[in-house]
């Protein structure tokens, strides 16, 4: 990885922005009515680098107090000096905090140096990385309609739906997307976030093999967290489910730490979850200990709804992953795409292109707009 101690230009100011998005997401564990996204800037010389995280959910008053002061620490820093700095901080900011900051520095070092960040980061892919269509609804209806939306726009070539730990429920939202759509057209995957058996709950393992060949006899090929289970069940609810193909998540958060835990056998495909990775240079490392293990990767989601997801998928097609979550959302990213002034890869498209000739992640933002559109905003400057 090349050095970011290139990047001497003076960091002068950091922003926050919040932004409520008001969204219904159900899912086994309960129901997300709103979530707090907090995008942020940070400024040296005439650059600037961006970043995204969500800060909370269903919590429309969250304080960013705590972010506030961990950015007046970077202030006055180079930006070398601060990304030092924050990975010397991993263990006591938080996670979230950590690795939107750490995009936006990425975002900085590239620009200030004029190179792109796959570059910097030393990843070679570059071919078009597919896109996954998600749908989280119990409700027929609007599956129903999000199916035929994703065939409209040529976005079917991934699909994910949400499931809920319920078998009948779960194979009638399978069969809603296969209504349409044939193993041969589409990819079906699956998230039941340990619904099938909840941390702290207690099944045997034989029950929730039975309850994933059901779902795969109904047409779904990938299952992500199916139940909470420890390494050693995940590799033997593996091979008893084959070819149904499983995705582990939750044991990948963080990635510093996945990356020395994880074991072969778990899955098929290896689940790099943003805004749970807490870094981007550990998700980089995280994926290549997931080659190693024999495995394919795909990078997630958090329902991000801005530069986390340029961000991702860039991350995505330099990692070579087998497809990418982390896409711009319907209505949910509407005031963000009338903020964007130039973007390196558009996921409007399907397979998602990349513009390698770009600075950074090539993101750039009129702020003005950005400032309008934000619940809350806060700078962060020399003069505090």
């Amino acid at each position: 990885m090349k050095s970011y101690y290139e990047a001497t230009d003076i960091i002068t100011e950091a922003t926050l922005y919040l932004h409520q998005v008001h969204a219904t997401r159900k899912f086994s564990f309960g129901t997300w009515t709103s979530r707090q996204h907090v995008f942020v800037s940070i400024k040296a010389g005439t650059e600037t680098g961006y970043g995204e995280n969500i800060v909370s959910v269903n919590q429309p008053d969250v304080s960013l107090e705590d972010w506030k002061v961990w950015l007046q620490e970077l202030v006055g820093l180079s930006v070398g000096e601060a990304i030092d700095y924050l990975r010397a901080h991993l263990e006591t900011w938080r996670d979230r905090m950590t690795e939107m900051t750490e995009m936006a520095l990425v975002d900085l070092w590239g620009k200030v140096v004029r190179k792109n960040a796959l570059e910097l980061l030393e990843l070679p892919g570059r071919d078009p990385v597919y896109g996954v269509y998600v749908i989280l609804s119990d409700d027929m209806q609007v599956i129903e309609n999000k199916v035929k939306y994703a065939i409209s726009c040529g976005k079917t070539k991934f699909i994910k739906v949400k499931l809920f730990g319920d078998e009948a429920l779960d194979c009638q939202v399978i069969g809603m997307v296969r209504k349409y759509l044939s193993r041969e057209e589409t990819y079906l995957i699956g998230d039941v976030n340990c619904g099938y058996r909840p941390e702290g709950t207690e099944k045997p393992l034989n029950e929730i093999t039975d309850s994933m060949m059901q779902l795969y006899e109904a047409g779904l090929d990938a299952c992500e967290d199916p139940a909470f289970l420890n390494l050693k069940e995940w590799q033997a609810l593996q091979t008893q489910v084959h070819p149904l193909s499983l995705i582990p998540d939750y044991p990948m958060r963080p990635s510093r730490v996945a990356q020395k835990t994880i074991i072969e056998g778990m899955g098929d495909c290896y689940n790099i979850h943003p805004g749970s990775a807490a870094s981007i240079f550990d998700a980089i490392s995280l994926a290549g200990r997931i080659r190693e293990l024999g495995a394919d990767l795909m990078i997630g989601d958090d329902s991000l709804v801005g530069p986390g997801c340029t961000i991702w998928q860039q991350l995505a097609i330099g990692l070579s992953a087998q497809w990418v979550e982390a896409t711009e959302k319907e209505e949910d990213s509407d005031f963000y795409y009338g903020c964007i002034k130039q973007i390196a890869t558009d996921s409007h498209t399907n397979p998602i292109v990349y513009d390698s000739k770009c600075f950074g992640f090539g993101l750039y933002l009129d702020e003005e707009k950005l400032k309008e559109s934000s619940d809350q905003v806060i700078r962060i400057s020399a003069d505090r």
